[in-house]
């Protein structure tokens, strides 16, 4: 017998999506039915209707992919220019696993998409762009809309062109339509994404997924899902909500709020005695803040010449990118040029300074360029946070001298590491800190992982762990509460409680950030909830993926379905059916694709009653009678509630015929709550884990 495993996910900024797809839960019932992977694909040579690209599957016979469509909505009181953009690529894996070939036909330029160019669209309006898998501009010659894609909503028609695009035509298989409004695509090419100071909230998105498939040596295009991001982790600017299409059951991710709303919280954040005061602001007219990685490594950076920003030094030397309130004020201490481009950090961001510079020892190291305190007679913090930072220096600190071993081994570009990380320093250690990323500056993306690291016995899921909970997140604790200097990071609590968003407060937070579902499509929306399938907040505490094993004997072949349909129903949420007595599998899953399992999340309330259908048309019914509890401990231990999440006597499987299913006994008992890490991420995310199939089992 086989127990499903936990499916593994896409890091936030990851360009691929989940192998295994899930689908979540926001609501009971779904309407009259839906097809979340997307229109159904005619046969192929039988004529393909527009936006329908023909690639080869698993068995390398023709199969149409259909296109696939982003709505924006606009639920503001103003104007909103979107703008869609593709990503360059040296090798566009998104073709080769459609071609199944490895030809690796780059693209070596940034396609932009402008609604209603110069025009944008009004309040109470939408328009949706059908996106084919790709354009074929001539022959090997691709514009890929799928991978890695950009939306950018501003609400100025301000610095969305740089001097380095170039009009373009619009390929014909693109297209949009509007809901109260026109809508035009105009297309610029160009060798760049957009300007750091536009005024606009960036999100990314990726349909489908190229995976190579065990056994074979090619890549095998998976179109079922949509991958997107809100970009919060990087600045935050306007209300933007992310939902599915063609998929009832995803609640949506990141903001719902009003502008006007959001842009106050913005503003309370930064005001004087608070925890954001002195916070950097982007060099702009209008508050869009970074995050808290950014506020490290933009620090030093100039713009080109702008004459329309607030803070611009008399010299004629470029204004700074990033900035604070007091200079956009035209405050007196910021009246010299020398002032407007030193002034790039207030209290909040010294705060953080002092902690690294007081709380953790760096030898010899001056650090008067960033702090006046000393180790350790000045640190404010309790020694468990003291303990806890030098923990995590030390472990940036092992993952730098495994950096240098690479350089030592020939591994990297050049003779020895770029200069600015020739040594572990404080300055690169906090940036590397507040980014959660590796020491492998040329060495590439891939090398030096964090995963890999181990400090003073201890290893990265422990780290990262203490990391999250016990420093991103310390602005919950009754020390940092009673004195802000202790803040690890005031951003976060920005994002989360100041904005009530679900979304990346930092590189990897717990929270919702990186998403993959199943789906035909995404809808953004700026301003409000009108316009999304479902208008709840997902996150990943409230709900559960349920999983079946998968036979050995079908683990190798990605083309072969195990679930038809699946439906959820929170007891006691539809008068008319309160016991949820009607079946009510509403989700009809791809009939070419191996999906073990399905996502139930942000449920109303407890008892939830599940079923779904096999490929023999047994149907499974199973009863979760209570949420999964937090996972406080040690992960073999959790969930703690584990006896009492499942009801398996209510369990059953049901033959074609009405009859029980002789195996259905076996099935239901072997039911597992468990709870997961997936791959190098910290959020732990719960599990219904089943047998195979009954089908297939002894």
């Amino acid at each position: 017998m086989h127990i499903s495993s936990p499916p593994g996910t896409a890091r936030h900024h990851a360009t691929t999506a989940l192998l295994l797809l899930t689908l979540t839960l926001a609501g009971c019932g779904g309407g009259s039915g839906s097809n979340p992977g997307g229109e159904t694909a005619p046969p192929p040579g039988a004529g393909a209707p527009k936006g329908f690209v023909t690639c080869k599957d698993y068995d390398m016979k023709d199969m149409a992919v259909a296109p696939k469509t982003i709505t924006i909505r606009n639920n503001s009181e103003g104007q909103i220019y979107p703008v869609l953009a593709t990503s360059t690529n040296a090798v566009n894996e998104w073709v080769q696993g459609c071609q199944r070939t490895t030809e690796p036909f780059p693209t070596t330029e940034v396609y932009k998409l402008y609604v209603n160019d110069g025009q944008g669209i009004a309040p109470g309006t939408q328009v949706t762009i059908t996106l084919p898998l790709f354009s074929e501009l001539s022959p090997g010659k691709y514009v890929t809309w799928w991978n890695g894609g950009r939306v950018l909503l501003a609400d100025r028609n301000k610095r969305l062109r740089g001097s380095e695009d170039k009009p373009a035509a619009t390929p014909a298989d693109v297209e949009c339509q509007g809901q109260g409004t026109a809508c035009s695509l105009s297309t610029y090419t160009s060798p760049v994404q957009f300007q750091e100071d536009v005024f606009a909230q960036l999100s990314e998105y990726t349909f489908g997924d190229s995976i190579i498939p065990a056994g074979q040596s090619t890549r095998l295009l998976k179109p079922e899902n949509v991958g997107y991001n809100i970009s919060y982790v990087d600045h935050v600017y306007m209300p933007v909500a992310i939902g599915v299409r063609g998929n009832p059951y995803i609640g949506y991710s990141g903001s719902a709020k009003k502008l006007g709303e959001f842009r106050s919280a913005l503003g309370r954040f930064l005001q004087p005695g608070g925890l954001g005061e002195g916070w950097p602001v982007y060099n702009m007219s209008e508050r869009r803040l970074p995050g808290g990685y950014n506020i490290f490594a933009q620090r030093g950076g100039y713009l080109v010449e702008d004459p329309d920003v607030p803070v611009k030094p008399a010299d004629g030397k470029n204004p700074p990118v990033l900035t604070v309130m007091q200079c956009i004020a035209k405050d007196g201490a910021c009246a010299t040029p020398e002032a407007q481009r030193g002034m790039q950090w207030g209290q909040a961001v010294q705060n953080i300074q002092d902690l690294w510079g007081a709380c953790v020892d760096w030898g010899s190291e001056d650090l008067s360029a960033y702090t006046s305190k000393k180790y350790p007679q000045d640190c404010p913090a309790p020694l468990t946070m003291r303990d806890n930072m030098a923990l995590v220096k030390d472990f940036f600190a092992q993952n730098h001298q495994k950096y240098r071993t690479l350089y030592a081994s020939g591994a990297c570009q050049g003779s020895a590491p770029p200069t600015h990380v020739a040594e572990f320093k404080y300055w690169e250690a906090v940036k590397h800190i507040y980014g959660w990323v590796p020491f492998n500056e040329g060495c590439g993306a891939g090398a030096n992982k964090l995963v890999d690291t181990k400090a003073n016995g201890r290893d990265h899921a422990y780290v990262q762990t203490l990391y999250i909970e016990d420093l991103q997140y310390n602005y919950k604790q009754s020390a940092v509460q009673a004195n802000p200097k202790l803040a690890f990071n005031p951003y976060v609590k920005l994002i989360h409680d100041d904005l009530d968003m679900s979304a990346y407060g930092f590189s990897v937070d717990d929270a919702v950030g990186f998403m993959s579902e199943l789906g035909s499509g995404l809808v953004f929306t700026v301003g409000g909830t009108p316009g999304l399938e479902n208008e709840k907040s997902f996150n990943y505490a409230d709900g559960f993926s349920l999983g079946l094993g998968v036979p050995l004997s079908l683990v190798n072949r990605q083309n072969v379905p195990l679930i038809k349909k699946y439906g959820v129903c929170a007891l006691g949420a539809d008068p008319g059916d309160p016991n949820c007595d009607k079946d009510k599998q509403d989700v009809t899953m791809p009939d070419n694709s191996q999906i073990s399992g399905f996502r139930v999340g942000t449920v109303p309330s407890y008892p939830v009653k599940v079923r779904f259908t096999d490929t023999e048309d047994n149907v499974y019914t199973v009863l979760v009678k209570e949420k999964f509890a937090k996972c406080t401990g040690a992960l073999s231990g959790c969930p703690s509630n584990k006896a009492t999440i499942v009801d398996k006597a209510a369990c059953s499987v049901v033959t074609p015929q009405g009859a029980k299913h002789p195996k259905s006994d076996t099935w239901c008992v072997n039911a597992n709550p468990n709870q997961a890490r997936e791959n190098d991420q910290a959020v732990i995310k719960n599990h219904l884990s089943y047998p195979d199939p009954v089908k297939y089992l002894p």
